[in-house]
């Protein structure tokens, strides 16, 4: 593992403009495959909880679960403040811990997997709907720190953090794409939900999005584009590998489930 992890960072470090939020992700990410390999070989190749095919209560309660999430009620948006004012205090103090907190607090995995469960079942009502919240969280989430930002005396380019944003290229795409993928699959099987606090570390969501509301406020729109743009890829690399595993666990059985859930959401 330790291998892994020195080859995971040397590639890293060909970016001179990632600092240590990188290197505390990969490694992150690298312990977290381990831990999820070391589980897989300890138990049957065939154990019915590691396998790709899900029962109809494992996708009821999965669809259930996800719909109820990301649901746009008042808890859900308090605890999206109250994970960007972690996250942003996070980013402004240069303090990663405070930053990983914050990421695993942030509810906003919940409104792109029901994107991706729109699409498996090919229902637009329920694609309309998570596009609606998606859009309103991200919103909602770079307002809070803007809102922060402007009641504070900062200097942007002195925020390594911020500093640490590079060009985009294929590697948070692949990440994303992989987190998708481990966050379906574990969220489906209960015995392996512990990995849902590891895959909330390893995709950047929250952190792009108050980097964005900052850049705002500093008028740095440079620094804004690139957030926001590295926020997408994340979203979008999540949205198909998501899709892979639903569609892969047959969530297209599910349409009933999930439409008979927003009905109850709308009543409430």
């Amino acid at each position: 593992m330790n291998y892994l992890i020195s080859q995971l960072s040397k590639i890293n470090k060909r970016k001179p403009r990632l600092k240590a939020i990188n290197n505390a992700k990969i490694r992150e990410i690298a312990i977290n495959l381990m831990n999820f390999l070391k589980t897989l070989i300890n138990n049957k190749v065939g154990h019915k909880d590691y396998s790709l095919s899900a029962t109809k209560e494992e996708r009821d309660n999965l669809c259930m679960a996800i719909i109820n999430s990301s649901s746009p009620k008042m808890g859900f948006y308090l605890l999206l403040a109250l994970a960007t004012f972690i996250v942003t205090i996070g980013i402004l103090k240069n303090n990663i811990p405070l930053l990983i907190g914050g990421m695993l607090v942030a509810p906003l995995l919940s409104p792109i997997l029901s994107i991706s469960l729109s699409l498996t079942i090919l229902n637009w009502k329920t694609f309309l709907r998570s596009i609606i919240v998606f859009i309103l969280s991200a919103i909602f989430a770079c307002l809070i720190a803007a809102l922060i930002g402007a009641s504070t005396h900062f200097d942007i380019e002195k925020i390594d953090i911020i500093n640490s944003l590079s060009e985009v290229d294929l590697s948070p795409f692949l990440i994303s794409v992989a987190a998708g993928i481990a966050a379906s699959f574990t969220w489906a099987k209960k015995e392996l939900n512990g990995a849902l606090s590891g895959v909330a570390i390893a995709v950047t969501l929250l952190p792009p999005l108050s980097i964005a509301g900052l850049a705002a406020v500093a008028g740095e729109y440079t620094i804004l584009r690139e957030s926001m743009v590295l926020y997408l890829v994340n979203v979008s690399g999540i949205i198909i590998g998501s899709l892979i595993i639903f569609l892969i666990m047959g969530f297209y059985k599910s349409t009933k489930v999930v439409i008979s859930q927003i009905e109850l959401e709308e009543k409430e």
